[in-house]
């Protein structure tokens, strides 16, 4: 496998098992932590938070509650998830 392909599969996997920690926390009703794993799966690999469904439920999850930190709320303004 060519090394930028191997790259983006890893990162590609890193967002999703960021993801599955987020909607763990938020289970756990964590808000704080599940806030963290979105904005840091959006900078390990945008396209996932863009384009997956699930990726964008658990933002618009985690941006609904009160007490998400202001950069979850513009993550999901930017990406149009409310």
């Amino acid at each position: 496998m060519r090394p930028e392909f191997a790259k983006a599969r890893y990162a590609n996997g890193d967002a999703a098992h960021l993801l599955d920690v987020a909607r763990a926390h938020l289970h756990a009703g964590d808000v704080g932590n599940a806030a963290r794993m979105p904005t840091e799966a959006e900078r390990t690999a945008p396209a996932d938070i863009t384009h997956r469904p699930g990726a964008r439920d658990i933002l618009a999850e985690v941006a609904r509650d009160p007490r998400a930190p202001t950069t979850i709320a513009k993550l999901a303004a930017t990406l149009g998830v409310g």
